[in-house]
């Protein structure tokens, strides 16, 4: 009868366990993500920004490229777009390290982690976006000449 006791307190106390750390774990991943939704939240604003400027810069060069004739002032202003935007692109900064760290912090929930890798790649972000901005308006005045 002792066995039998002990065996049916082990069972449940087997089927017990999983159900908590479960409850635990799902606990600790809603604690994770609403600490560092302010900088998600600000990472993907800026990562929709990066494409819509980067679709109408793309548009732009698409628009280029089908011109016949364009002027010399034109000309000019598409080599200096791709002299600054090869500038650019050398001076980038990576943001690999950052998104690698942040998967890790996801695995580990780590907040503090995951926040510091989300407030540098917003960094980079931005400063793609201010190089983004200054192409945006190369690509209008040769667009104005082209018109």
């Amino acid at each position: 009868m002792k066995r039998i006791l002990f065996l049916f307190g082990l069972l449940v106390c087997l089927a017990g366990m999983p159900l908590t750390a479960f409850a635990d774990n799902k606990t600790a991943k809603q604690t994770y993500e609403t600490a560092i939704s302010d900088n998600w939240k600000t990472m993907l604003k800026n990562s929709i920004a990066l494409d819509t400027i980067n679709a109408e810069n793309n548009t732009h060069l698409l628009n280029w490229q089908d011109v016949k004739n364009p002027s010399d002032e034109a000309v000019k202003l598409v080599e200096k777009i791709r002299k600054l935007q090869a500038e650019q692109e050398e001076d980038q900064e990576s943001m690999d390290p950052y998104t690698k760290a942040k998967k890790t912090c996801d695995e580990k929930l780590n907040a503090d982690g995951a926040n510091a890798a989300l407030e540098n790649i917003i960094r980079i972000q931005k400063d793609r976006l201010s190089d983004q901005k200054e192409l945006q308006a190369l690509w209008a005045k040769v667009d104005k000449l082209l018109k």
